[in-house]
């Protein structure tokens, strides 16, 4: 049986932007680790016969999930990318959805069906795959089919995380193996959809104005 094939992740590169914000490199390694972990799960279960649900055009989990778990780094990161990286229509859109977001409402960052971050996306969203079939309308597979969504291989998540850690001073790797280890770092996570994101609205809205 051959394999289906799946695009090896490579690193985001911001050479200029990593130049000026320290903590940038950081977060784009921990992506990069995040990615390689769920091109590398992936794999396996392609392997095994499976197929992978999700698609690009499909924004089901961005409606349907009520809990999205970022951590302190992701959120700078997020407020960077929209700021720096986001511009025309899609800023306007943005913003505007930004003004008018609430907990209840669907992920806020999704923009005419599509993820306006995907490249800054966090490792929850990063890691959310899904096989076998695709979701129902208002469908959280985590707990309808459970065994369909991929669950990240420990030790890149574990790497990913450990990436992150000199944002909040902690260099050492035995140190920072053991805070992810014992799990502190979960500590610090936000739900998105749950963060006030008006500042960041208001800071789009301004831009798009003096333009």
């Amino acid at each position: 049986m051959t394999t289906p094939k799946t695009n090896t992740p490579k690193r985001l590169q911001f050479p200029g932007d990593e130049r000026r914000n320290p903590w940038l490199p950081l977060l784009l390694e921990a992506y990069y680790w995040g990615d390689k972990g769920v091109y590398e799960g992936i794999k396996r279960r392609l392997k095994r016969g499976e197929k992978l649900a999700c698609k690009k055009g499909c924004s089901s989990c961005c409606h349907t999930h009520s809990t999205i778990p970022v951590y302190p780094l992701e959120v700078v990161g997020i407020y960077w990318f929209a700021d720096q990286k986001i511009h025309g229509e899609i800023r306007k859109k943005l913003s505007a959805k930004l003004l008018s977001h609430t907990s209840k409402g669907p992920c806020p960052f999704l923009i005419d069906g599509a993820c306006s971050i995907h490249p800054m996306r966090p490792l929850a969203c990063r890691h959310f795959n899904v096989f076998n079939k695709p979701c129902a309308e208002g469908e959280d597979p985590f707990f309808t089919r459970r065994r369909d969504v991929l669950t990240p291989i420990e030790s890149y998540k574990e790497k990913a995380l450990m990436k992150m850690l000199p944002f909040h001073g902690i260099k050492d790797k035995k140190i920072a193996k053991d805070t992810v280890r014992s799990g502190i770092i979960n500590q610090q996570v936000k739900n998105l959809l749950e963060i006030d994101w008006k500042n960041l609205g208001i800071r789009l809205s301004l831009s798009v104005k003096l333009k």
